[in-house]
């Protein structure tokens, strides 16, 4: 049997009222050389026996079981499976246009392209919006593909990109961490030669509530995404790249929306995360750097150094509003 040119990676977990809209947006693609691995991490709805369903009607479906481990093993589980020459994901809650593979790929092969990217709908609420990262399509070679992606210009989302195998390597997701995209995608471009990006809304993201990464005031999220910017950062300083600057305001922003939350849950200044933060912004508290927060990251960083009291305040008082509007 011929081995599919793309192979489509999917976590599932617990995804039963969403992952019929999600599969058959990807079954329906009018690019149809692809096998579609679909990996239950453990669900304890329907989701599982609803990815055997698929399986057992479409040939190109593969279903995979296992113990929870999180969204990170089991991207890495797939990537070790896939066969495709090509490897794109998708996220089990989110849908997709039709032609999305077939513009990509066409995309990637007029421009002899490593990685090709899409831009998305974000959906909230059921309203759609879409703000296009460039004005137009672009083609960037390495050196500025890597800092238009550390510069957070080029997206870091894993899911709207179609990458040729060699450029994943033996890189993995961190497992255990949310915020993987940003720990990890940046890497996968710093494989390629020539990236592509389509201005084109593709693929739907769909922000629902309760998930961890659309969740303002949770620990883990927080600190999980400051770290992944901390690394940018690292990276960026060792190979000496045009963005490290910006890059060390990133993860200063990231650290105080991280400190936000530590204050808002009374976080003890004995915990490795606490002190993991407030030292990355005290070794960095840098009028160079904080001449280049925004304007609300400009003010935390002032309480930070001179009112901690007046930091706490706006930190509860933040959460009690979020939890009000139901994104606590």
């Amino acid at each position: 049997m011929d081995k599919p040119r793309l192979s489509i990676i999917v976590p599932v977990y617990n995804v039963e009222k969403y992952i019929h809209a999600a599969v058959d947006s990807i079954l329906n693609q009018t690019f149809t050389d692809f096998e579609l691995i679909l990996i239950d991490d453990g669900s304890t709805d329907s989701s599982g026996s609803i990815c055997d369903e698929y399986a057992g009607k479409d040939s190109r479906v593969k279903v995979i079981h296992q113990n929870h481990e999180g969204v990170s093993g089991v991207r890495n589980k797939g990537i070790g499976l896939a066969q495709g020459e090509l490897i794109g994901f998708a996220d089990s809650d989110d849908t997709m246009e039709k032609t999305m593979f077939r513009e990509m790929i066409q995309h990637l092969d007029d421009n002899n392209l490593d990685i090709v990217c899409t831009d998305a709908f974000v959906i909230r609420n059921g309203i759609k919006t879409f703000r296009p990262r460039y004005p137009n399509d672009m083609i960037f070679n390495h050196e500025r593909a890597v800092n238009e992606i550390l510069s957070d210009t080029l997206d870091n989302a894993v899911w709207n990109k179609v990458y040729r195998r060699k450029v994943i390597g033996n890189i993995q997701f961190p497992t255990g961490r949310v915020y993987e995209d940003v720990a990890t995608v940046y890497k996968f471009v710093n494989n390629a030669e020539r990236i592509g990006y389509l201005c084109k809304p593709l693929y739907h993201y769909i922000k629902r509530k309760g998930s961890i990464t659309n969740t303002s005031f949770n620990i883990k999220g927080r600190y999980d995404c400051f770290c992944g910017y901390k690394e940018r950062a690292e990276f960026a300083e060792q190979q000496q790249l045009a963005c490290m600057h910006r890059c060390v305001v990133l993860a200063l922003e990231t650290a105080l929306s991280a400190l936000t939350v530590f204050y808002a849950v009374n976080e003890s200044v004995a915990s490795d995360k606490y002190q993991d933060v407030t030292s990355f912004i005290k070794n960095h508290a840098h009028p160079e750097y904080v001449s280049q927060l925004n304007s609300k990251h400009r003010v935390l960083m002032y309480c930070f150094l001179h009112c901690i009291p007046a930091y706490k305040t706006y930190a509860i008082i933040s959460a009690k509003w979020k939890e009000l509007l139901g994104e606590s």
